[in-house]
Formats: C-alpha cells, structure tokens, sequence
C-alpha cells in the first residue's frame, strides 16, 4: 500500500493552524467535533491504480481520496469562519495536486449551532509520493 496520509495531514495542518490561531486540526472523521472551530482530514480511499499496473506484482500507483470536513459553532459568523478554515486547507489540497470532486455544508436540519462543510479531493499517487490528478 502506498501509504501518504502523514505526509498530507502535515502539509494541511501546519499552515491551517499557522493561518487560523486555535483551530483544532484532526485526522480523524468526526461527526462534531470536540473543541470548535476544527478541521478534519481522513482518508476514506486507498486503491491500486489498476489501469498503471504492471508485470511486476509491485503496486507503483494508488488511487487516493480524502475527505476534509470544516466546522465553527460561533453565536455570530460560524458560516463565515468555517469557509476561512475550509479555503485554506482546500487551496493546499489543490496545491498538492488533489482535485475537489464534491462540496457540501451540513443542513441546518441537523444542528443549526454548527455549521459544516465537507469536501472530498481524489488523486492518484505514485511510490514516491507524486500525485496525478485522476
């Protein structure tokens, strides 16, 4: 398995939490997070690119998707926090060579208290940690 989680994770948290003081950045999945505002990073798909296999039994390309999830709960300007968080770390992702391929906030039905944007970004990575956009 090529394996660039870490890699991604740091590349993502350190300058979101650099740009906004007090994020609490996780790579984990998380319904609601414990602290507010926050930031996730998980990935949710790690496959070999089988259209760039080859003979030798060696995975050399994987398909990847990450899922990043934004979250305030402040009394006044949650939606406009959430988005700063979210605009940061998605400019990094698409720096890093990952395409978003959806975009959601969380329906207020849910939780009006919190507001939520969830992003998933996909792409292919090579042995040395290279991405391709898919």
């Amino acid at each position: 398995m090529i394996d660039v989680l870490n890699e991604v994770f740091t590349a993502v948290a350190v300058p979101v939490r650099e740009a906004h003081p007090g994020v609490m950045v996780t790579g984990e999945y998380t319904r609601q997070p414990s602290k507010f505002p926050a930031l996730t990073l998980d990935e949710t798909q790690n496959v070999t690119a089988e259209s760039l296999e080859d003979s030798s039994n060696e995975e050399r390309f994987a398909g990847v998707t990450y899922r990043l999830q934004a979250f305030s709960n402040k009394a006044s300007g949650k939606k406009a926090e959430a988005r700063a968080i979210f605009a940061t770390a998605d400019k990094l992702m698409r720096g890093m060579g990952f395409r978003r391929i959806t975009y959601t906030t969380t329906p207020e039905i849910y939780d009006s208290t919190i507001y939520s944007i969830t992003a998933t970004y996909e792409a292919v990575v090579d042995v040395n940690g290279k991405t391709y956009k898919r």
